[in-house]
């Protein structure tokens, strides 16, 4: 069965994922911490209800990009085989920006 015609549906769809992904963790961060929090309301909404809904968001956002992943297998495959035309693995890259983000968020 070819599922081709589902690409742009999963690509557009995890794209507004992430949309909604990057506001309520902004909205967790820069809200009020401890007893502060109980009462702060962000668009009538409270903290731990953005936390829940960030959460939600996130388990659904992993079975987009699962999926993605999946329907894009052939051209992922690819692109660890291939290099840049500066001789950078794209696989190298990635892992280093992960990296890199990961040690500026424990700096944080």
């Amino acid at each position: 069965m070819n599922f081709n015609h589902l690409r742009p549906y999963a690509a557009v769809t995890m794209a507004i994922f992430l949309v909604f992904l990057v506001f309520t963790g902004w909205v967790i961060y820069l809200a009020p911490h401890g007893v502060a929090a109980r009462n702060w309301l962000f668009l009538g909404v409270s903290k731990y209800q953005y936390r829940d809904i960030h959460f939600c968001l996130s388990v659904v956002t992993t079975g987009l990009v699962l999926t993605h992943s999946a329907l894009n297998f052939k051209s992922l495959s690819n692109y660890l085989k291939l290099h840049s035309k500066v001789g950078v693995s794209p696989l190298l890259c990635a892992l280093t920006i992960v990296t890199l983000t990961v040690f500026v968020a424990f700096l944080l």
